[in-house]
């Protein structure tokens, strides 16, 4: 016999993660009309009640309890960060959203890092790319063939050759920059300098190199193709990537830094898709 449909997902969370609901489903019966999956990472199950003080009516409950109560929402287990998904009725089908949060949500949402797999609470201070913008455009099944990869370093079709570095963009009122982890593409004459030279200590004697920004950066009007210095920095520290005047946003900014709502606003563009 063919199991119903919802038995086929389950939950990552173990059983007694602490979620939260209200008193309404945990004491009256309430059906659950909203499942939430927030950014930073907790679940919440509610009910159709108009709830205006929270706090009067919050209720913490294992992950197992609500599954025993309602195994409707195993259909929306794999329910991504982010979104939610919402029923008028115990027969409806759920219908899945994003959650819209406010600037201020945002702020106290945070992120978890891709890096240490931790969580921060706050909006990320760097973004960045894993490959030059050309390496994602080769198949990935040719990939290996076709590309060499680095974390710091990359050749594609033996003929063009990218290093890895950080613009750095001052913000208002913080000691620290925000970063934006990019490739530029170098001739073949300055890659194998940069190369050889890489675990050289008298590395940030060289003379700034010459190239062009390989990486789309989202926020910002076509960014592949700037024309940009890389300055060397000392072993162990990626080269610092500094862009040539232009009328370009991006170059702008660089210069004359930008403020932590900006910073947010690259958070909803990249991190909460909003």
């Amino acid at each position: 016999m063919k199991l119903p449909f919802f038995r086929s997902k389950k939950f990552k969370e173990p059983l007694n993660t602490a979620v939260y609901t209200t008193t309404y489903v945990i004491k009256e019966n309430s059906f659950i009309t909203l499942v939430a999956h927030e950014l930073d990472g907790d679940w919440q199950f509610m009910g159709s009640e108009t709830i205006t003080e929270y706090e009067k009516i919050a209720a913490i409950v294992g992950l197992g309890e609500i599954i025993k109560r309602d195994k409707s929402v195993l259909k929306v287990a794999d329910l991504p960060i982010g979104y939610q998904a919402v029923r008028k009725n115990r027969s409806d089908k759920w219908t899945i959203q994003k959650i819209e949060y406010t600037d201020e949500e945002l702020k106290d949402f945070g992120f978890y890092c891709s890096n240490c797999g931790g969580y921060h609470q706050d909006v990320p201070m760097s973004y960045g790319s894993d490959a030059p913008m050309l390496y994602f455009l080769i198949p990935e099944e040719e990939r290996a063939d076709k590309a060499a990869l680095t974390a710091d370093q990359c050749i594609i079709y033996d003929k063009r050759y990218y290093i890895r570095g950080v613009i750095e963009i001052p913000v208002e009122g913080h000691s620290e920059s925000f970063s934006w982890s990019v490739w530029v593409e170098v001739n073949k004459a300055n890659f194998d300098r940069i190369h050889e030279g890489w675990e050289d200590e008298n590395r940030i004697l060289e003379a700034p190199f010459i190239g062009e920004l390989s990486s789309q950066l989202e926020p910002y009007p076509q960014t592949c193709g700037l024309v940009v210095k890389v300055v060397m920095q000392k072993v162990g520290f990626v080269p610092k990537i500094e862009l040539i005047e232009t009328d370009h946003p991006l170059y702008f900014e660089q210069e004359n830094g930008i403020d932590k709502e900006r910073v947010i606003s690259f958070a909803k563009k990249i991190l909460y898709n909003h």
